[in-house]
């Protein structure tokens, strides 16, 4: 009898964790659906004049010499915190270093590409003297792919 009790118990707790965390009121829902929404096309507009000035920096560069297994949680940490990226994963195959990006659906091509391209640059630091491949993952399928061979 206990045992039915404390599991109708941790049913309803779990019920009540999830519902909590589901809910949200149509307020909220819709500034954040209008503040995605001006902040795309702030963004569409600070894209077309930064790229006559410079190119976007997404990454912080992890200094030379530090252990690799600190670089790479370093720049995934960093990737996961940039928008729309799912995952990221870093790993060897046959001699060569793939870091895979992951993005939602309906990500900017360039955007994707240009932080693709800064994924690379800093294996190319963690990893020097080795051929690396950076890749865009998108749906689960690989959209972008940059190679680098010493």
């Amino acid at each position: 009898m206990f045992r039915k009790i404390t599991l109708g118990f941790m049913i309803l707790l779990l019920g009540l964790g999830l519902v909590g965390c589901g809910t949200s009121t149509d307020k909220t829902q819709k500034n954040a659906s209008t503040q995605s929404t001006s902040s795309q096309s702030a963004g569409t507009q600070k894209s077309t004049n930064n790229t006559q000035e410079s190119k976007n920096v997404y990454l912080t560069p992890i200094p030379k010499g530090t252990p690799l297994a600190t670089a790479n949680n370093g720049v995934s940490k960093q990737l996961m915190t940039q928008k729309n990226v799912l995952g990221t994963q870093i790993f060897e195959q046959k001699g060569i270093i793939y870091g895979i990006i992951t993005f939602k659906s309906g990500v900017d091509k360039t955007y994707a590409h240009n932080l693709a391209n800064e994924f690379l640059s800093q294996l190319k630091v963690n990893y020097p003297g080795r051929k690396i491949t950076s890749q865009v993952v998108v749906n689960g399928k690989t959209t972008d792919s940059i190679s680098y061979k010493p």
